[in-house]
C-alpha cells in the first residue's frame, strides 16, 4: 500500500465478525454471505497490514497478539463513528440518533431499564446504547469520546467534564439476611466483622481505607473479593459481610436475601454523579437523556427504593 493504511469499513466488519464468533463459518452464517468471501477479505486484511491476524484451528479461529490490538482498536473506531453519527445529527430540531450512556453494575442496574422505558415512551427516535463499566473506565471512555453521558461515582473534576450530583450515597454494613440486628453500626463496630472487600485500586476500598485510617480503625478483612457479584454472592451464603452502598443492593434487599445498615461515626459518603463532556453540553438530545436520569434517581429515592 502506499500511504498510510486506510482500511474499509466492511473488511473491519468481517474481521471483527470472525473474533467474536471464533469461527469463518458461524461468522459467514452471521453475517449471510459466502466462507470463501470472507476468507478473502480477511486475508487481503492480513496482506494490507503484513500480520496474520488468526490461527486457524481444528476449533475454529483464534486471535494472534496483532489480531487482539486491532479487535480493541476496531471496537473502539465503531465506538467514535456511532458518536459521530451522533453529534452531527444531534444538530437537528428533531431529538433522534444514538446516544451511548456509561453506567457501573450497580447502580446501572435500577437506572438502565427505567431509563429505556422513559426514552422509548417519550423519545422514540433515540437510540440508547448502554455501556457497562467502572468509574475509572467511563471516565477514560468519555475523554475519548466512546461515550455521551455517563453515571459515576465521585468523577474526577476535570475542565473539558461537566459533573452534576444526583444524590449522595452513605456506605452500609451488609450482611446475610437476618445477620444484622441494629439499625446502625459505628465505622469500628462494622469494621470488626468477618469483611469480604475488594483489593486496591478499587476505589470503594481506598476510599474505606482512608476513612479507617483517619479514624485509627482495623479492618478486619478475611476474603477478597474483586467483583461486585462474586462479593454479594459470598455474604449470600453467609462466608461473611461487606460494605457497600444501597444502591448496590436494593434488588437483594427487595428479594431478602441481603440486608443493610449504615456506618455511622463517621458517616461514609460517596457521591453519585452523571457526566457529560464540556463540548457536548449544550446538545440537547445528551441534555435530555440527562435530565431523564436525573428525574428517575429523584422518583427512586421518593418511592424510598433507594435509601
Amino acid at each position: 500500500m502506499n500511504g498510510e493504511w486506510q482500511p474499509e469499513l466492511r473488511a473491519l466488519r468481517y474481521f471483527v465478525s470472525v473474533a467474536e464468533e471464533k469461527s469463518f463459518t458461524r461468522a459467514a452464517n452471521r453475517l449471510r454471505i459466502a466462507q470463501p468471501a470472507l476468507s478473502r477479505q480477511i486475508k487481503r486484511l492480513e496482506e494490507d497490514l503484513k500480520v496474520q491476524l488468526f490461527t486457524r484451528t481444528v476449533r475454529g479461529a483464534d486471535l494472534t497478539e496483532a489480531g487482539e490490538i486491532l479487535l480493541r482498536r476496531a471496537y473502539l473506531m465503531f465506538n467514535q463513528l456511532q458518536q459521530t453519527h451522533h453529534d452531527i445529527t444531534i444538530h437537528s430540531t428533531h431529538l433522534g440518533g444514538v446516544v451511548s450512556v456509561g453506567m457501573p453494575p450497580t447502580p446501572g442496574e435500577f437506572i438502565a431499564p427505567r431509563l429505556l422505558e422513559r426514552s422509548k415512551a417519550l423519545y422514540p427516535d433515540i437510540e440508547l446504547r448502554f455501556v457497562e463499566g467502572f468509574s475509572a473506565d467511563l471516565e477514560q471512555k468519555m475523554a475519548n469520546n466512546e461515550i455521551g453521558v455517563a453515571v459515576m461515582h465521585d468523577p474526577t473534576p476535570r475542565d473539558d467534564i461537566q459533573i452534576t450530583e444526583l444524590l449522595v450515597e452513605h456506605l452500609c454494613l451488609v450482611g446475610r439476611s437476618g445477620t444484622l440486628s441494629r439499625p446502625s453500626y459505628s465505622l469500628k463496630e462494622a469494621a470488626s466483622y468477618p469483611l469480604i472487600m475488594p483489593s486496591r485500586p478499587n476505589f470503594l476500598r481506598i476510599l474505606v481505607d482512608s476513612y479507617a485510617e483517619k479514624h485509627d480503625v482495623s479492618l478486619n478483612i478475611e476474603t477478597r473479593s474483586d467483583g461486585i457479584g462474586h462479593t454479594k454472592s459470598l455474604v449470600r451464603y453467609g462466608h461473611g459481610f461487606t460494605i457497600l452502598t444501597y444502591g448496590a443492593i436494593i434488588s437483594d434487599v427487595q428479594s431478602g436475601v441481603l440486608e443493610a445498615m449504615p456506618i455511622v461515626d463517621p458517616a461514609i459518603t460517596w457521591r453519585l454523579c452523571v457526566a457529560m463532556r464540556m463540548d457536548q453540553g449544550r446538545k440537547r438530545t445528551l441534555s435530555v437523556v440527562e435530565q431523564m436520569i436525573h428525574e428517575i434517581v429523584d422518583d427512586l429515592v421518593a418511592a424510598g427504593i433507594w435509601k
